[in-house]
């Protein structure tokens, strides 16, 4: 028995036990809704924000994927879910895994946010140190490269709303999902309280939810922007 296919690659659909059978009910399942605007010229813009753009069209473009995944799913209805397979054959290979824990993948949009997050704040390092002409690896962290990159067009760390406070609690998270550890540790609790932010305690848990993402790159953003790296798009 074979599902409806939610990309170009073929998925095939095995029930286990006896009884067992699916069918979609369509009348569930709506239809997608495209907004279409006004097309961009990336080739004008500074490399910097056409990578920035490319983040953001795959962080929306993503959450779009996996929300039209889990609601496909939730249309069919299977008497025996827990036996449930998935398989699908791709240039590289078969992959099989069970509905629930696929189920479970396309849920973990927190892993999403963090990987986007780890790529901005990559994105703006970099772009900050071939303005400054050095590299990532030259400068003591964001504490460092901010100040010198605000210098550059006469700015300074009051400029921006969160400050220096708001730019290190950004570097802090990323660190935390860069390095698997998802709670504020020692090193990271000190840094936060030099820069003064107090919001966080060392041993707190860090969740990455899309609110928050946001608010963490336009942080990044505004600091670019002040930076004397232009403006793009969020």
């Amino acid at each position: 028995m074979r599902s409806r296919p939610t990309s170009a690659v073929p998925v095939t659909l095995s029930v286990h036990g006896k009884g067992s059978a699916a069918h979609a009910d369509r009348q569930d399942v709506k239809p997608l809704s495209v907004a279409l605007s006004a097309e961009n010229n990336d080739a004008e813009m500074p490399q910097v924000w056409r990578e920035w753009g490319r983040l953001t069209r795959f962080l929306e473009s993503t959450q779009l994927a996996f929300a039209r995944e889990r609601n496909l799913w939730a249309s069919l209805e299977l008497r025996s879910a827990d036996e449930v397979k998935l398989c699908a054959a791709t240039t590289r290979g078969s992959y099989k895994v069970a509905l629930a824990q696929h189920l479970a993948a396309v849920r973990d949009e927190e892993t999403l946010f963090a990987s986007v997050l780890i790529h901005s704040y990559a994105l703006a390092e970099s772009a900050a140190a071939e303005r400054l002409e050095g590299a990532p690896r030259d400068f003591g962290g964001i504490e460092d490269w901010g100040t010198r990159l605000l210098a550059t067009t006469g700015s300074t760390w009051d400029a921006l709303n969160e400050g220096m406070a708001g730019a290190v609690e950004v570097a802090v998270v990323r660190n935390a999902y860069a390095h698997s550890g998802r709670r504020i540790d020692h090193a990271a609790a000190n840094r936060l309280r030099a820069a003064g932010q107090t919001a966080w305690k060392e041993g707190d848990p860090v969740v990455l939810d899309y609110a928050t993402l946001r608010i963490f790159r336009g942080r990044l953003r505004a600091l670019m922007g002040l930076g004397g790296l232009g403006v793009g798009a969020s």
